[in-house]
């Protein structure tokens, strides 16, 4: 069973418009141009041999499974341990959307943001990685499988793209996930590498990304009305 392979999905573009303690800041559907990069990575798939597809909890998550796994003719199985780090729910709901995405905002782009502190009065990013590892170690412990694409979100992403890297403490890790971006991490005798990161179908050479993905996503939402410029 050596030479084991993840796949490392980010879902695609979506508008994290329904209950803001689901994940980060809502529980939304992808948006239209979200359904289109996950279609183009579905066609990238149709030649790749996979046993299992995992998805989050969270319908933005299990959207981006659900299209690659029909062209696959699989099921999504869905994971507790791969939903997206998660705030306190009761300081969210004292606060607008505009205030907890500018906390949003200072979590991940502070150069002092450390492994221990609360994400928005929630989890932490060094328990968003205990949970993340334990999900990869369940997997391990299981030979029935030789690779596995697995869609869940920016912040769980960094957090098994920094255990695949070593990187156990410190600043929070951020290796940029552009939305439906893809990740590879391989498994040599039970130590995992990182083969892959960020790839996106869509914009192979970041032409167009250029920007933070927590601008991209703030852009979104002042174009909708969401939060207000």
């Amino acid at each position: 069973m050596d030479g084991r392979r993840i796949y490392l999905l980010r879902h695609g573009e979506t508008l994290y418009q329904s209950e803001a303690n689901e994940g980060a800041i809502g529980n939304g559907a992808l948006t239209e141009r979200g359904r289109e990069q996950i279609a183009a990575a579905a066609l990238l798939f149709r030649g790749v041999p996979i046993d299992r597809v995992y998805a989050s909890p969270l319908a933005r998550s299990h959207e981006t499974a659900s299209i690659i796994a029909k062209e696959k003719g699989l099921d999504v199985l869905v994971s507790a341990d791969l939903r997206e780090i998660t705030p306190s729910a009761e300081l969210i709901a004292s606060k607008s959307v505009a205030e907890v995405f500018r906390e949003i905002q200072q979590f991940f782009k502070s150069h002092t943001a450390n492994w221990d502190e609360p994400y928005v009065g929630g989890e932490s990013f060094r328990q968003v990685q205990e949970r993340g590892v334990r999900f990869l170690d369940s997997m391990l412990s299981q030979e029935d499988w030789q690779t596995i694409l697995v869609v869940a979100h920016g912040g769980i992403n960094n957090a098994l793209l920094a255990y695949a890297t070593g990187v156990t403490g410190g600043r929070i890790f951020n290796i940029e996930q552009d939305f439906g971006c893809i990740n590879i991490i391989d498994f040599v005798h039970g130590r995992p590498f990182l083969r892959l990161a960020n790839f996106t179908l869509y914009d192979q050479l970041k032409i167009n990304l250029r920007t933070h993905s927590l601008d991209v996503i703030l852009t979104l939402l002042q174009e909708r009305g969401i939060i207000t410029k």
